[in-house]
């Protein structure tokens, strides 16, 4: 699985890491790279990683090669753009921390509605253990996930909400890990109810004060 860098729990809340795009000077097709994300994340979702060749995104997309490779270079390259077609939530400040988190959660759940990500995800997490460069690639994407979620947080902690010092990266661990196994592992559809208690959870838990052991 990939790992992640955990930034200082003192960090204001940071736009999403850039993914660069390979050849963003050439006049671009938007029919042709559309056709070439739908057909990678066909191939991606009902076949998996091992199958993502360019021979085969060509033929199912009806482009030539050439015109995959001046845009992404590397089946890693097209991943990320695969991933960059998916929406992110955008955390809208709202009455209060859990109001804050439901809306976004909920956001997430409406837009992987139906998604083939879903297939996907678990795929690719499994062939990160041998494959140090997609799973540099999905670090990349993992990050860019984790940011609403941190700006959430660090809201919370200037209203008062949560404590200064509050460890913001294992909260996030925490929340992403029980959204994935429900939604990529035990296909879940992630009820309005399953969120709302999954909020509550992690909130009497980062919200606690602990003693400090003497």
């Amino acid at each position: 699985m990939p790992t992640r860098r955990s930034p200082s729990k003192s960090d204001p809340p940071e736009p999403a890491p850039r993914i660069a795009a390979p050849g963003r000077g050439r006049p671009r097709s938007a029919l042709a790279e559309h056709s070439i994300l739908q057909a990678a994340l066909q191939i991606l979702s009902s076949e998996g990683y091992n199958a993502l060749t360019t021979d085969r995104v060509a033929a199912t997309a009806r482009v030539s090669k050439s015109t995959i490779y001046r845009r992404w270079p590397t089946k890693e390259h097209l991943i990320l753009a695969v991933f960059g077609q998916i929406p992110m939530a955008a955390p809208e400040e709202g009455a209060n921390l859990e109001a804050e988190l439901i809306a976004l959660f909920g956001q997430f759940v409406r837009i992987m509605h139906g998604s083939p990500m879903k297939a996907v995800l678990p795929r690719l997490a499994a062939e990160c253990v041998h494959n140090a460069e997609l799973s540099s690639a999905l670090i990349l994407v993992n990050e860019q996930r984790r940011v609403p979620i941190r700006m959430v947080l660090n809201r919370a902690v200037r209203r008062g909400e949560l404590a200064e010092g509050t460890d913001m990266e294992l909260a996030i661990d925490v929340i992403q890990g029980a959204i994935a196994i429900r939604l990529y592992f035990l296909l879940d559809q992630l009820s309005d109810a399953w969120i709302r208690k999954l909020v509550r959870l992690v909130m009497d838990g980062i919200a606690a004060k602990h003693s400090t052991p003497g």
